[in-house]
C-alpha cells in the first residue's frame, strides 16, 4: 500500500489541500488497510476492497467506542481515496459509496461565554499595561509581544478568521484608515478572497501594535522571535492567554465559533451575512451555529413548572 498512499498524497498536494487534511487522510487510509490486513491475514489491494469490508470496518470503529464524527471522518477519507483510485486505474468501484455514515445529532461548536470573553480580553489588556509600566518610554520586546497578543486575540474575536488565514496576513492586508476599516483575506479556504469589516476594538488593538512593530522584519502582520508568527505560534499565544485568564479549551477556532455565535445571538445577523463573513461556501455550513447548545437545552428544561 505504500506506493498507493504516496501517489494519493501527491494527488492531495496537487489539489492544494491543507497539511492537516493530507496528514489526516493519509493516516485514516493507512489505518483501514492495516485493519483489513489483520482481518484477512494478507495484504489487500484497493481493487479488491468490497463494500462489505467498509461496512465491517465502520461497525468495528463504532464497537470500539469511536465517536460518530470520527467514524464519518474516516469514511470520508476512504471515499476520497477510492475516488482517486478509480481515476488512477487502481480500482473499478468506490466501495464506500454505498456505505452509510453513522447518524449523529448536530452539535453546536464550542463558543465562549460573555464572561470568558471578558476574562480573555482583560488578561491581554492587563499584560499589555504591565509591560507598558515596566517599559516606561521605551519600546521593549516584552511590550511589543504584549501588544501583538492583544491585537491577535481581538482580531480573531471580531473577524472569525481561520488561524491559517490570520497567519497569512500581511501588513497591507489591514486597512485602518478611511471610513471602512477592514481586513483583507486574499486566499481563504478554497482560495477565496473576502474582506471582513474591523470592529473598533480590533482596529484600536491593531493600531497600537503596528505603532511599535518592527518595520524591517518583512511584511508579515504578526511577528515572532524568528520572523512571521505561524499558525502554531498563534495557537500557543492564545492558549497562553487563556491559561493566564483561567479559561479552558481556547483555540483560534473556538474564537471563530465565538464570533459566529455572537453575530447570530447578540447582533441578530442573518445566516447569509454570517456565512459571507466566515468565508463559508454554503449557508448550510453556517446553520450549525443555530443549533441549541447543551446549556440552551438545560435552560429550556429548567424552565418547566
Amino acid at each position: 500500500m505504500t506506493d498507493y498512499l504516496t501517489d494519493f498524497v501527491t494527488h492531495l498536494h496537487a489539489q492544494d489541500r491543507s497539511a492537516h487534511t493530507i496528514a489526516a487522510y493519509q493516516n485514516d487510509v493507512a489505518a483501514f488497510f492495516a485493519w483489513l490486513e489483520t482481518q484477512l491475514g494478507k495484504p489487500v489491494l484497493p481493487v479488491e476492497v468490497t463494500p462489505f469490508d467498509v461496512q465491517r470496518y465502520r461497525d468495528a470503529l463504532e464497537n470500539a467506542g469511536r465517536q460518530p464524527a470520527g467514524v464519518n471522518r474516516r469514511l470520508a477519507a476512504l471515499r476520497g481515496f477510492f475516488a482517486w483510485a478509480i481515476a488512477a486505474g487502481h480500482a473499478s468501484i468506490n466501495p464506500v459509496q454505498s456505505v452509510r455514515g453513522v447518524r449523529q445529532d448536530p452539535r453546536t461548536p464550542k463558543a465562549l461565554t460573555a464572561q470568558e470573553v471578558y476574562r480573555l480580553q482583560r488578561e491581554a489588556a492587563a499584560q499589555r499595561q504591565l509591560a507598558q509600566a515596566r517599559a516606561g518610554d521605551a519600546v521593549t520586546p516584552t511590550l511589543v509581544d504584549a501588544l501583538r497578543d492583544e491585537a491577535l486575540l481581538n482580531l480573531l474575536l471580531y473577524t472569525g478568521l481561520r488561524v491559517s488565514e490570520c497567519a497569512a496576513l500581511r501588513v497591507e492586508d489591514v486597512v485602518l484608515s478611511g471610513k471602512d476599516p477592514r481586513v483583507i483575506v486574499r486566499s481563504g479556504k478554497g482560495r477565496k478572497y473576502r474582506e471582513v469589516p474591523l470592529h473598533k476594538t480590533a482596529r484600536q488593538a491593531l493600531e497600537a501594535y503596528l505603532a511599535v512593530r518592527s518595520a524591517d522584519r518583512g511584511n508579515a502582520l504578526f511577528l515572532g522571535q524568528r520572523g512571521a508568527l505561524g499558525a502554531r505560534g498563534m495557537q500557543f499565544r492564545i492558549a497562553a492567554l487563556a491559561e493566564a485568564a483561567g479559561v479552558e479549551d481556547v483555540t483560534p477556532h473556538v474564537l471563530r465559533h465565538t464570533f459566529a455565535t455572537r453575530l447570530l445571538r447578540e447582533a441578530g445577523a442573518d445566516l447569509v451575512t454570517v456565512a459571507a463573513l466566515l468565508g463559508h461556501a454554503s449557508i448550510a455550513t453556517t446553520q450549525i451555529y443555530t443549533q441549541p447548545s447543551a446549556s440552551d437545552k438545560a435552560a429550556a428544561v429548567a424552565g418547566l413548572k
